[in-house]
């Protein structure tokens, strides 16, 4: 019976449906209980309600952009939902590695607001990691003109990352006394200096265009990618080989795509099985209360 539960709901209500850890723990102790709420059970916002816009306003990340912006926006995506579903995931199979291992099941808290804060502070703790007073923040990553560039037919993303990157830039593009600026000429240098070394960069790429920049960065050894709009990106020959958009049939609904896994794994080399659409409202719950030991017809009386 040891298996695993997983749920999003606060504490009030798991203790009012009587499916709080200690509830599922008395009847089958060796169970791994994840709960995955907004903010700490035990701290003063344990039961507050919280989204994904929530989070990124609690973990300091719509702050992050106010930094670079001037506006307290939002990320364009889901950022804390699907960070912490797979912090949930990563936490699941560590405390089944552990059961697996003579352990005991144990109950998992993943509270989002920790989550996405300690997700932020990777880079973001900046200087505060070393002193009580330092300012939080990369500046690199916080500095405003750090943006994609502009070539002579298009937008592109060139990162002359190590020295010998730099100074293979600064050649192509007639510029080579570039490379001996102090405020460029390493690695931390140019982070140290970003406010001035992104405009520098943003006017050096306009005479070459996308094509030309991709084949010199390519033969170069210098990291670059076309800016791509989120269709083409999903379309591009790159994504098709890799599977990770796919197609299959729905049985109402006709053609329609899923996403596939972005990983690979040597031990199971083969393709994935074909997808398939999600269930329909009720479509098993018949099967999962027989599974539990219940009379399926029990569910006519709801």
């Amino acid at each position: 019976m040891q298996r695993v539960l997983i749920t999003n709901l606060r504490p009030q209500a798991l203790a009012k449906l009587r499916l709080g850890y200690h509830d599922v723990a008395a009847v089958n102790p060796g169970l791994i209980y994840a709960n995955a709420q907004g903010f700490r059970s035990d701290s003063r916002y344990g039961t507050h309600a919280a989204y994904d816009d929530i989070i990124q306003a609690a973990s300091g990340l719509v702050w992050l952009n106010h930094q670079v912006s001037g506006q307290p926006d939002y990320v364009p995506t889901v950022l804390a939902d699907k960070i912490c579903g797979m912090q949930i995931a990563q936490s699941v199979l560590a405390a089944l590695h552990h059961r697996e291992h003579g352990g005991t099941g144990q109950h998992i808290e993943v509270p989002m607001a920790d989550t996405m804060l300690a997700f932020n502070l990777v880079e973001h703790l900046g200087a505060a990691a070393l002193e009580t007073d330092g300012a939080f923040g990369s500046p690199r990553s916080l500095s405003p003109q750090r943006r994609a560039l502009r070539t002579a037919d298009g937008w592109m993303c060139i990162l002359p990352q190590s020295d010998r990157n730099w100074r293979d830039f600064t050649a192509f593009v007639g510029r080579p006394e570039l490379a001996a600026d102090p405020r460029f000429a390493t690695g931390p240098d140019r982070a140290r200096n970003a406010d001035a070394f992104y405009p520098l960069l943003a006017g050096l790429t306009g005479h070459h265009t996308s094509a030309q920049w991709q084949e010199f960065c390519d033969r170069a050894g210098i990291a670059a990618a076309p800016v791509l709009d989120l269709a083409s990106a999903a379309t591009t020959a790159y994504a098709r080989e890799g599977g990770l958009l796919r197609e299959a049939d729905h049985p109402t609904e006709g053609r329609y795509r899923v996403i596939g896994l972005p990983v690979r794994y040597s031990a199971y080399p083969e393709p994935e099985p074909e997808p398939r659409p999600c269930p329909a409202i009720g479509q098993h719950t018949e099967e999962v209360l027989r599974e539990a030991g219940f009379d399926p017809s029990w569910s006519a009386t709801w």
